[in-house]
């Protein structure tokens, strides 16, 4: 697998079969012949480093035996740094101690502690355009993390370590986004038992789980975080309290009357379908599409390598710009605006765009507009420094 992408994820599945056979409808169990099938993007030995760390803080790290969290002071312990600040790390000892007892590993958020897991949910975010969260779950012989359950969220799943079992209940609740309690007793449709390199997708609201035999397993859950259509009924909300004063206002209280209150209602209604004509749906999404823009994950690899060579760039360095994010731009009168996480670029009227938003490289002296020799270089810098361009083999920069 040379390349990461949701294509390899639900494979042999095409995207346009996934879409319109499985989504939000049906889980699906996808067996791989080879047990490394997902080792580009995690391994045993990536999972085995992060929780071998002396200091690891444990912050995203759970201990659970059939649901019931273990606290955290049976497997953390306190150090005193030499400045006298109390910081807690986990203990090794009691953490594997707990796990050799039956007690579950879970990693949340592990897309922030392990590169290659980082990377897989970025692919995966640029391409479905949603949030994606990694967890990973460590499950002695024997045990259980989890009763049964569904999640109001979908799961895609890989298998690390296998085999696991997992039994899978009907439908109990029709495309939630909150968790509530079962509507009716769950039945039983599918017990299926995932191996080493299988693909398991779980829509939610599908009562699940799972248990380990004989050997421990492992796998990991891609947890999607999509926007939903009353997502776009907030935003309209958000917007309506920005630029109308009558939605700020109150709504009648107990001492006003009954025809003020129908002239209130009468009004709002009024107010409701001029904005629903002012701001179109498209207009909507594009706002999801910003918040998406702020909050991706976004891959800071290279980062430093591409700092240290700042020191020593010259018009001749050839750059590029980064990929792997989406970015959301708006024109001023006096400069174009690029906005990405918690970046806001602007990029004078003056110089040419075409060549910064271009794909291919290109020298930082072939920058053009009115600008001066140093002024391409100040603009390469500030892009450079922001994660926008990046440096053409900066190993070659670096100072000795």
């Amino acid at each position: 697998m040379d390349i990461f992408s949701f294509e390899h994820l639900i494979a042999p599945l095409t995207v346009e079969n996934f879409f319109q056979l499985y989504w939000e409808k049906s889980f699906i169990h996808n067996k791989h012949s080879s047990a490394s099938y997902f080792d580009e993007v995690l391994t045993i030995t990536d999972i085995d480093e992060l929780l071998s760390q002396q200091n690891l803080i444990p912050d995203g790290i759970r201990i659970v035996d059939k649901g019931t969290n273990i606290p955290a002071a049976d497997w953390t312990r306190s150090d005193t740094l030499i400045n006298g600040v109390i910081r807690t790390a986990v203990d090794n000892e009691k953490l594997f101690g707990l796990f050799n007892n039956g007690k579950t590993i879970i990693i949340n958020s592990a897309e922030k502690s392990i590169p290659r897991l980082a990377r897989a949910c970025s692919t995966i975010e640029q391409q479905l355009k949603f949030r994606v969260q990694a967890n990973i779950y460590i499950t002695p012989p024997g045990s259980q993390g989890f009763a049964m359950h569904y999640d109001p969220h979908d799961i895609f799943l890989m298998q690390i370590k296998g085999p696991k079992t997992w039994l899978i209940y009907d439908s109990g609740e029709d495309l939630p986004v909150v968790y509530k309690a079962f509507c009716k007793k769950p039945e039983l449709v599918s017990n299926v038992e995932i191996n080493s390199g299988d693909f398991l997708y779980i829509p939610r609201g599908t009562p699940h789980e799972a248990y380990s035999s004989a050997v421990s397993t492992i796998h990991v859950n891609f947890s999607l975080k999509p926007v939903y259509g009353f997502h776009l009924i907030e935003e309209l909300a958000r917007l309506a309290v920005d630029q109308d004063r009558f939605f700020r206002q109150t709504v009648p209280h107990g001492f006003q009357s009954e025809s003020e209150k129908k002239a209130y209602l009468d009004k709002f209604q009024e107010r409701l379908n001029e904005l629903i004509e002012r701001i179109s749906p498209a207009a909507l999404l594009e706002k999801q599409k910003a918040h998406f823009a702020k909050d991706q994950l976004l891959n800071y690899e290279g980062n430093l390598i591409n700092a240290l060579a700042l020191e020593n760039i010259s018009l001749e360095t050839i750059v590029s710009r980064s990929s792997g994010f989406t970015m959301v731009q708006g024109n001023l009168q006096t400069a174009l605006i690029i906005q990405f996480g918690e970046q806001k670029l602007k990029i004078p009227a003056f110089i040419e765009k075409d060549i910064l938003m271009q794909n291919s490289p290109f020298k930082i002296g072939e920058i053009k507009g009115l600008i001066s020799d140093q002024g391409k270089l100040d603009i390469a810098r500030q892009l450079i420094e922001a994660g926008f361009l990046k440096i053409e083999e900066p190993g070659n920069l670096l100072a000795h």
